[in-house]
Formats: structure tokens, sequence, C-alpha cells
């Protein structure tokens, strides 16, 4: 009795292969979408785009409501509640504070992924401005995990020895602060 192996691979793994990457690539694109580098990312194509609602909705309510007075008397829980409506009132703001605003044709983001510091409540996220491929400086945004999805916290001119010195201890008393701070009733 002899045994023979077929030679080459099965036929069917090749479309068992095609569909995995295909689901892992929509899973990506289209499923996972709170990446904070994403959201940074799709904050200043938007904003460049002059698209303030998309600018918005990107934004965290922690983050709007220092331009929108009728909210500071609300709590945490209340602003995340209220989100649809501080995001159509801070896309007004923008509006408004933009429209003379003019911005170089040329104007682009890059991430820097190895500064970006990702925590399950909080990240880090540095990038850098640049005009014509020169850069123009680095800037780093925090961001906040509000209902499953991170939004900015803030931004803020950094360098990269800045970055580099903030220590894991740092990060996860934020991370607990924000944590804290969502979780608030």
């Amino acid at each position: 009795m002899s045994y023979s192996t077929p030679k080459g691979v099965p036929k069917p793994i090749y479309v068992i292969i095609i569909v995995l990457l295909a689901a892992m690539y929509y899973y990506a694109a289209f499923v996972d979408i709170s990446n904070p580098e994403k959201v940074v990312e799709d904050f200043y194509h938007a904003y460049f785009q002059r698209d303030f609602d998309t600018v918005a909705s990107h934004l965290s309510v922690f983050w709007s409501v220092q331009f929108l007075p009728q909210y500071m008397s609300s709590s945490p829980a209340q602003l995340l509640e209220q989100r649809d409506q501080v995001e159509n009132d801070i896309a007004k703001v923008i509006t408004d504070i933009e429209k003379s605003n003019e911005l170089p044709q040329n104007l682009a983001i890059k991430i820097l992924p190895d500064y970006t510091r990702q925590k399950p409540n909080s990240a880090l996220v540095a990038y850098s401005f640049e005009e014509d491929g020169k850069s123009l400086g680095m800037e780093m945004a925090i961001l906040i995990k509000e209902k499953g999805e991170y939004r900015i916290y803030s931004m803020s001119p950094i360098n990269a020895e800045i970055i580099k010195s903030i220590p894991d201890s740092d990060l996860e008393a934020m991370d607990q602060s924000f944590k804290n701070l969502v979780e608030t009733k």
C-alpha cells in the first residue's frame, strides 16, 4: 500500500486566504475606527478641507466646553449624553473662528508613529506639519476615549525630547484620570 501526497497547495486554501485578508481589511478600515493616529489624521484632513462638522466630531466634549459657556455647569455625564448638541455647537464656533483664516494649499500632516503611546482610556499622538515637504514643527495630541472612541482632548506644540521623557507612570495616572472622568455619573 503506497500513499501519495498531492503536489502543491490545495486551491481552497487560496480562497480562504483571500477571504481572511479581505475581512481583516474591512475590520481595520470600517469597524475598528478608533485608532488614535487615524483620529488625529482625519481631524487635520477635515480641518485642511474646511469640513468643520467632521473636525467637531473628532474633538472631545471636554475640549469643546472651553468655547461653549452654556455647558460649563454640565457634569461629565451630561456632556457625554449631549455629545450631538455639543458637536453641532462647537462646529458653529469653529466655523466662525476659521472663516477668515487662510491656510496654505500645500499644508500636510505627518503622523510620527514612533512616539504614539496608547492606553485603554487615553493616547498620545505626535505629528508634524509640513509645507512643501518641509517640517514646520511638531505637536502632540492627547486623546480620551469617550464611549469607545478616541477623541482629541488637547493639542500642543512639543519636541521629540519632551515626548520621550514622559514616564509610563504619568501615562497610567492620566489614563486612570480619564477613566474616572468618563465613568462619572
